[in-house]
């Protein structure tokens, strides 16, 4: 794992995209929200899109099987140990976007904490929706980028990288999301 952010073509298959986007469907999507230090709210200007999280070990097992090999040498002192348990599913409709943003890290019980993101495209055929990065709050120097959706291809970045889920202008875009948990390497 040499790069900030890399993309794997193929992760999911059609059949697993079309299970979570079900699953997804039959909890219910409600308003995404953003975090600040003074807590949880929606905030439409900065993100209108609709999101369901639920929990589930072995999903994040079978996902970590998969993406384990990506991880194999160590970053920042750290290695990493397993996914997030924890899972977001992200609808965006017409118009729906999330602005310029960082994602922050989570501190879990056992003491590992998060350090990448890990998404998956759930489908694709929207018009815009794409994932876009830029020198924007972060310290690194690198030139302006996006990542179109398709289905199945998983993107993992660090934390601190400036993106944007970019706004959808047609179609419907679902993107599954977790994160990569590190530990102290010894």
């Amino acid at each position: 794992m040499q790069h900030l952010v890399f993309e794997v073509s193929d992760f999911g298959t059609p059949e697993f995209c079309d299970q979570i986007i079900g699953r997804a469907n039959k909890i219910g999507f409600g308003a995404a929200t953003i975090t600040t230090e003074r807590g949880t709210s929606v905030a439409q200007e900065i993100r209108n899109n609709d999101r369901v999280i639920f929990d589930d070990p072995e999903l994040a097992n079978a996902l970590w099987r998969k993406a384990d090999p990506l991880f194999s040498s160590s970053f920042k002192g750290h290695r990493a140990v397993g996914l997030n348990e924890r899972f977001r599913v992200y609808r965006y409709g017409a118009d729906q976007f999330f602005d310029w943003h960082q994602d922050g890290e989570f501190q879990a019980s056992t003491g590992h904490r998060s350090m990448f993101t890990m998404m998956i495209y759930l489908n694709e055929g929207c018009e815009g929706g794409g994932t876009s990065f830029a020198d924007v709050f972060s310290p690194h120097v690198f030139n302006d980028f996006t990542i179109a959706p398709k289905t199945g291809k998983a993107l993992f970045f660090n934390h601190p990288l400036s993106h944007r889920g970019d706004p959808v202008i047609s179609g419907e875009k679902f993107v599954l999301r977790t994160d990569v948990m590190f530990e102290k390497a010894a």
